[in-house]
């Protein structure tokens, strides 16, 4: 209670401090030694928590485009903003927001200088004796926490222009690492009150040569193509938008490419599902038909996924019409055999029936696995083994010889 009533009793004190300008070599040599070592100090008493923020205080205010200074002042407003809010049983009030607001403000000093000022600093001398180190990754922790705190915060009712996309953001400085923050925490539908800011950073994003300053466009698309496949937003038109806009933030990052280290073929894969599940894309992922049966395609994943799919859409049809009466399963699995079969004339008209044949057995073998589903294949049976088996010893039986 001391420490709570002390901090905001002080807070006039602190922001009443006036900012100067000072020599950028003093602020290297002087300010930025005297700032860390206040700042690695250990607090154990209140008085010692208002002296290490006026300090820090006034080295900011000094030196008001430092990065590694600003960061130092964000990281204090951060313990400040803790302190208050946990010294009012949990309360956020203006006092304690200000500090929040002040942390964010110099976090983005801190990014705002060229990226040779902010270097990892690992030998710093310190004015009472010993070393101190600098480092980027202390910047983006801290950043980190603001946005989650400002994210909280926008869960109570309270968003922050920044999160509100009020400004389209420019695609430099935090974005890359904002997007990841808000979009990995994005779980729930309620969660969409950060839309226009993952939007507006897609947007933002869309046209950089550089790979790594797409990076918003990949994280939007897995946001929302996981937010639709964990059935969280269930009204139609809203998933359709989410899919539609994942697709583009894809299509637009993956720009030609199948995958990559921040996209996988996992999270394309997943994307597709839902777009064909949703019947946005019935036909997203897969490969054309009249590709398959060339020697660029015969044996690629893609033809063997697509032909899987093929083969679960046809018997779902069929099971569908077994179910209900009008189908038998002898009539069933003669219509399975002749698509099958169908598929195998196809190749070896091509010239590829022995390829065709390997297509074949992976991609029954998938459909029998349910490795490969076709959505209308939901509360369906899977074709008997039996059907499997004769297939697997006739149209997609092994060439001669192996």
């Amino acid at each position: 209670m001391v420490l709570r009533f002390r901090i905001a009793a002080f807070t006039l004190l602190a922001w009443g401090m006036a900012a100067t300008g000072a020599h950028a070599d003093t602020c290297d040599t002087e300010r930025l030694p005297q700032a860390l070592e206040t700042s690695m100090q250990q607090i154990t008493s209140a008085e010692q928590f208002q002296k290490s923020l006026l300090e820090i205080d006034g080295h900011v205010g000094r030196c008001p485009d430092h990065p590694w200074i600003n960061l130092m002042g964000a990281a204090m407003d951060m313990q400040v903003y803790d302190a208050m809010v946990r010294g009012s049983n949990n309360q956020i009030n203006q006092d304690s927001y200000s500090y929040l607001l002040r942390a964010f403000s110099r976090s983005n000093k801190f990014i705002e200088v060229p990226a040779e000022n902010r270097q990892d600093r690992l030998a710093v001398p310190l004015p009472g004796g010993g070393v101190g180190q600098l480092k980027y990754q202390a910047a983006s922790t801290n950043r980190r926490t603001i946005i989650e705190t400002l994210m909280q915060i926008a869960r109570l009712g309270s968003v922050h222009p920044y999160l509100a996309a009020e400004t389209p953001p420019a695609c430099s400085g935090w974005l890359n690492s904002d997007t990841q923050t808000v979009g990995y925490a994005i779980k729930k539908e309620a969660d969409l009150i950060f839309q226009p800011f993952m939007d507006a950073a897609a947007a933002a994003c869309r046209d950089p040569e550089e790979i790594r300053l797409r990076l918003p466009l990949a994280v939007t698309a897995t946001t929302y193509a996981n937010l639709v496949g964990r059935e969280e937003v269930t009204e139609p038109e809203k998933i359709r938008e989410l899919l539609e806009k994942a697709r583009a933030a894809r299509d637009a990052y993956l720009d030609g490419r199948d995958f990559d280290t921040f996209y996988s073929k996992f999270d394309n894969g997943r994307l597709d599902t839902q777009l064909r599940k949703h019947g946005i894309d019935p036909q997203a992922g897969l490969l054309p038909r009249d590709l398959w049966f060339t020697p660029e395609h015969i044996r690629s994943e893609k033809m063997v996924f697509s032909l899987a799919m093929a083969l679960s859409e046809e018997w779902a049809g069929i099971a569908a019409r077994m179910a209900a009466g009008s189908e038998t399963a002898s009539s069933g699995g003669a219509l399975y055999t002749r698509f099958a079969y169908g598929v195998l004339n196809e190749g070896r008209a091509a010239g590829l029936e022995d390829e065709t044949r390997g297509a074949l057995r992976s991609a029954l073998r998938d459909v029998q696995e349910s490795r490969v589903r076709a959505p209308s294949m939901d509360g369906q049976e899977l074709p008997p083994q039996w059907l499997f088996d004769t297939l697997m010893n006739t149209a997609a039986a092994l060439p001669s010889g192996d």
